[in-house]
């Protein structure tokens, strides 16, 4: 039952309502006795500016944070984490002291996941990212941090890319980055080198990526996405057809969700059970 006492929690972002955050969170609180309740906030991205003293305004206890805020909000926040401090972005804001701190949990999410569901070695492997966000770099400074020799960006701004470069290349100084054009022609270029691709774009670059061509990737390569919700992600199919082995988004959804559980309320919970409260839901 809601009461004057309930803790507010939500996810804040553009789109939401095909989030399966709600559902998770809210039987978590119920199975753990939590006096809490998490809410979509579809939140216009003109109004970005605004979020952080919405939070502090309405009292939430804290919020996750999607597309395309989780870069926007770190100016407004009182601190932040060494994660989301490298990434340049946060997924996750909580309440403490009166004080708004940001955090990080899609590259922890996200190496989890792939170590869990494909057993995979990180340790020199030479990496791909689609796209150059705050997703996008928060998996790049996780595979980084446990071994990665090498990233390379595919991003439609060539800028972006750079930045992102720029940033973990001073965090990481014994990695490589570079960056490449989001497009066929570059991918191709560069595939026969990767052992790992990612796929942090979103929906507006399904049909680039769907372009790729994926004939070059070497034998033992991984192809992992991370947009759960997407039915059909683009190259899946064609990457499992060809013997490169695949990953959906849902695993780094189970394993950031339940450190962001973790942040909101200090209670731990595994991925077994947050894979298991998912299920509750007909997912």
């Amino acid at each position: 039952m809601i009461t004057g006492q309930t803790r507010v929690f939500g996810l804040i972002g553009h789109p939401v309502r095909h989030s399966l955050s709600p559902a998770m969170h809210n039987e978590l609180f119920r199975r753990r006795k939590i006096d809490g309740v998490y809410a979509a906030f579809d939140v216009a991205p003109a109004r970005a500016g605004g979020v952080a003293a919405a939070i502090r305004t309405l009292g939430l206890s804290g919020v996750n944070l999607t597309v395309p805020f989780k870069e926007a909000v770190m100016a407004d926040l009182d601190g932040y984490s060494s994660s989301a401090a490298v990434a340049g972005a946060v997924n996750v804001v909580v309440v403490q002291n009166g004080e708004l701190i940001g955090y990080n949990t899609d590259g922890v999410g996200y190496l989890r996941a792939l170590k869990e569901e494909l057993g995979a070695d990180v340790s020199g492997r030479a990496v791909a990212i689609l796209g150059a966000g705050g997703t996008a770099r928060a998996i790049a400074a996780a595979l980084a941090a446990d071994g990665a020799v090498s990233v390379t960006f595919f991003n439609r701004t060539m800028a972006r890319a750079e930045s992102a470069c720029s940033a973990l290349g001073g965090a990481f100084p014994g990695v490589r980055f570079q960056s490449a054009p989001l497009a066929a022609g570059a991918f191709r270029l560069y595939s026969p080198s990767f052992d790992i691709v990612v796929n942090c774009t979103s929906g507006g670059a399904v049909e680039t990526v769907a372009g790729f061509d994926v004939r070059g990737l070497r034998a033992g390569a991984l192809w992992t996405d991370v947009n759960y919700w997407m039915p059909d992600p683009p190259q899946l199919v064609a990457c499992a057809g060809r013997g490169v082995r695949i990953q959906r988004g849902i695993g780094m959804l189970v394993h950031q969700g339940a450190e962001s559980f973790r942040l909101f309320t200090g209670v731990p919970v595994d991925g077994d059970t947050v894979r298991g409260v998912l299920d509750l839901g007909g997912w």
